[in-house]
This record gives structure tokens, sequence and C-alpha cells, in this order.
């Protein structure tokens, strides 16, 4: 993307896509700046929606096995008929937790945080060098 001098197009402006996160955009790009990172920014949302995608699979399983545990429960289940409602929950819980799909998501989440960080650190940590001594 970079033009015949090496700099990209965007340089010394503010950029930001359509419906931008507060947060993270306007992206303030330095003047005779020679990356593109928009690339990566755009990477680092994607894995963040992948794990908030992960995050809300993990919490639809638990409430399933919430659910679960209580059907077996007002069915007259001997593991379950005398415990109360809290105990109902944690017993979900921790069924859930040990369940070999919520471990799968709970790596899947952790994975792809871990993966935006890196691109987003990366994306750092080249703005950072690129923009030189003040």
């Amino acid at each position: 993307m970079a033009g015949s001098d090496g700099v990209v197009p965007c340089a010394g402006l503010l950029i930001s896509p359509a419906h931008a996160d507060p947060e993270y955009w306007p992206l303030r790009i330095p003047s005779g700046y020679r990356h593109c990172d928009v690339l990566w920014n755009e990477r680092a949302l994607s894995c963040l929606e992948k794990a908030e995608n992960s995050r809300r699979r993990w919490q639809s399983g638990l409430a399933l096995e919430n659910r679960r545990v209580v059907a077996l429960a007002a069915a007259h289940d001997p593991r379950y008929r005398r415990m109360t409602a809290r105990q109902l929950e944690k017993t979900a819980l921790w069924r859930w937790r040990l369940s070999t799909a919520a471990q799968a998501l709970r790596r899947s989440e952790n994975n792809s945080r871990e993966r935006a960080e890196k691109y987003l650190a990366f994306v750092e940590f080249r703005r950072n060098a690129g923009a030189g001594p003040a």
C-alpha cells in the first residue's frame, strides 16, 4: 500500500472504519509512516470477535447444563432432588466446566484473546519504532 517513496497514503492522518469502537479508533498514522496497520487491527478485531463468540457459546452451554440439572431434580433424580436452587446451579457449573466442550471453548477464547493481543502489540511496536526520536 506504500507509494513510490515508501510512505503509506494515510501517513499523517487520522483513520477510522465505519461504526468503529471509539476506544480504539480513530487511529493516528504518523507522518512519513511506511507500514499499513489497518490489516493488523482488523486481524486483532477478528480475533476478539472469535473470543467473544467462544465466550457466548460457553455461557450458552452452561445455561443448557443448568436447565438439564434442574429438569433432573424436578424428575426426582436421587442425585439432585434434595438440592437447593443454588446447589443445582453450582453443580451445573461444576459439571459444565469439566466437560470437553467447555474446556475447548475456554481454550479457544484464551487463544483468540492472546492472538489479538499479539497483533496489537506488534502494531504498537512498529508504530513506536517508526516514530523515531522526538
